[in-house]
């Protein structure tokens, strides 16, 4: 009986995007979060003076080392949460 009476309270905030399907929302972050990647690795092309490898390869590894460090608190936030590893989901 609970569920009948808490069906359309869901339905009706679904409707007014007062609540989302966790699914619609991953996917909404990978996205974000695969735009600010490739972007991000696009800096070094788009910093380092044309012809000079040395720059670019030094920007290059920033930029690699920026990606590790994101993709580390990511993961720590990811633990925090229980979330489980990647190979264990769906």
């Amino acid at each position: 009986m609970k569920v009948k009476t808490e069906m359309p309270q869901l339905r009706l905030m679904e409707k007014r995007r007062e609540l989302v399907r966790r699914g619609d929302v991953d996917g909404l972050i990978g996205q974000i979060a695969g735009t600010v990647l490739t972007h991000l690795s696009s800096l070094p092309v788009r910093c380092a003076p044309r012809g000079d490898l040395a720059v670019r390869r030094s920007i290059e590894r920033v930029v690699f080392e920026v990606r590790t460090e994101i993709a580390n608190a990511c993961q720590q936030m990811a633990d925090k949460a229980g979330e489980p590893p990647r190979n264990e989901q769906d």
